[in-house]
């Protein structure tokens, strides 16, 4: 088995990705040293911490029993996390990515810019969350009949005006905090990145965070629905616990590097159905006029003038607006937009549903879209540019699946798997994709979950 970087000497950030036609815990790899280790060496191993990604297309026993196996093979790190996922980077997606992160022992080193690793995992009873209400679904009364209803009344819809989720402390790590004043000073000056894995109700853990770090980086992955292959609704592990709630995660402080580092949200196969708007009135997270017009009429009427259907899916992407001009009406800028589903809308009385946990707002610009390229199925793109990759860097990508084509495990006569042949390679790449979306955060922005089939997060630690 090729040996990743991160078993023969101590580099803060080492990937592989592995695809295998072999058992699940062979394609693990192994952490047996070519030389005996010196004692920086040791110390950094210690302190290492490794996230580990499976693709569900592995038999559903071989995962169950994926945490207990891990150590006989990474023996490195001194905490080991993961998750079952829809798919890896590989040409197939069935596979394993692992990440490690080692701590450097030289903080003056230009390539040395990890400075330290700190692993977490809040299960559902500690952090007192609580499971969200459901959203509205756009069954509502006449929009002017919900405006001139008094608030004094007892009236069911007079009363739902937020969906906001922060009415109890949800509890945040000590680990996922910002550094503290008595820490070090290249801890307090470091740049902080939080990375996680989550069950389907991370809001309210990704709303308290938010109010206790705002400055952090987010990202992370949804892990993706497993009850018909493990019996659990997700399979997670956590140092050699398999756990199937709550959030893990790791918080990343790196020294700070001459650019900056971004993280984007792309949409390769969305285009955009007629020009921005702006909600002229709305109640949580329903639309009640677009333009002081009827929203759904609006998006029916601008299917009517091309060849798309109604039983499309459409999107709602939100954010600041190009400048208009005579020749071209103004346009969301899609890279800093955030994209909802549409799930509901009744053309008779203008409401129209959308799929966030955020209040929409009166005077926010929007724009319809919807999938006007030929899509992947979920596939992770596997292509790094030159500027994607630099020295000493991982580049994290994160994809949201079509849940109508996740990948299963099959069984051929011969009892290999999906995957052919075997491959193992060391890249300056880590991700996963899951059917239940992606978690993304910019700096002093709000954290929201991205479920768009097909859209892409990257990040370069």
């Amino acid at each position: 088995m090729h040996l990743s970087r991160a078993f023969k000497k101590a580099v803060p950030f080492t990937t592989t990705i592995t695809a295998t036609a072999t058992a699940l815990s062979q394609c693990l790899p192994t952490t047996t040293p070519t030389s005996s280790p010196t004692t920086d060496n040791t110390n950094a191993k210690k302190s290492g911490v490794t996230i580990i990604l499976a693709s569900r297309s592995y038999p559903g026993s071989d995962l169950l029993a994926l945490p207990s196996n891990i150590p006989t093979h990474i023996s490195h790190s001194q905490h080991i996390l993961g998750a079952v996922v829809d798919r890896v980077p590989t040409p197939s997606g069935h596979g394993v990515s692992t990440l490690t992160l080692t701590p450097a022992t030289n903080t003056t080193a230009a390539s040395d810019r990890l400075v330290d690793v700190q692993p977490f995992y809040l299960s559902v009873a500690e952090s007192r969350r609580k499971r969200l209400k459901e959203k509205s679904v756009g069954k509502w009364a006449r929009s002017q009949d919900i405006e001139e209803r008094s608030l004094d009344t007892a009236d069911a819809w007079s009363s739902f005006k937020s969906i906001s989720i922060g009415r109890n402390q949800v509890q945040v790590p000590t680990a996922a905090l910002p550094p503290t004043s008595s820490a070090s000073a290249p801890a307090r000056d470091a740049d902080q990145d939080i990375m996680m894995i989550s069950d389907l109700e991370v809001h309210q853990f990704l709303e308290a965070l938010d109010a206790a770090n705002p400055e952090a980086s987010k990202i992370g992955l949804m892990a993706s629905s497993t009850p018909f292959i493990t019996g659990r609704p997700v399979t997670m592990f956590y140092d050699g616990q398999l756990v199937q709630d709550g959030v893990l995660g790791v918080s990343i402080l790196k020294r700070p590097a001459s650019k900056q580092d971004i993280t984007s949200v792309t949409y390769p196969s969305m285009s955009p159905l007629g020009p921005a708007m702006q909600i002229t009135r709305c109640r949580g997270n329903i639309i009640l006029e677009l333009d002081e017009s009827n929203a759904t009429r609006l998006l029916l009427d601008r299917l009517q003038a091309t060849t798309l259907t109604k039983d499309k899916e459409y999107f709602l992407a939100t954010g600041e607006p190009s400048t208009a001009t005579s020749e071209s009406p103004a346009q969301v800028d899609m890279s800093k937009a955030t994209v909802y589903k549409i799930t509901g809308g009744d053309p008779s009385k203008g409401n129209m549903a959308v799929d966030t946990v955020h209040d929409l707002q009166v005077g926010q610009w929007v724009q319809f879209i919807h999938h006007g390229e030929a899509q992947n199925h979920g596939h992770i793109d596997n292509d790094l540019s030159s500027s994607d990759i630099q020295t000493g860097a991982t580049t994290v990508r994160f994809t949201a699946t079509d849940p109508n084509n996740t990948i299963e495990w099959q069984e051929d006569p011969t009892g290999s798997s999906s995957d052919s042949s075997s491959s193992s390679s060391t890249q300056p790449r880590f991700g996963g994709s899951s059917e239940n979306g992606f978690i993304v955060g910019q700096p002093n922005q709000g954290t929201w979950v991205c479920a768009v089939t097909e859209s892409v997060l990257k990040h370069t630690l």
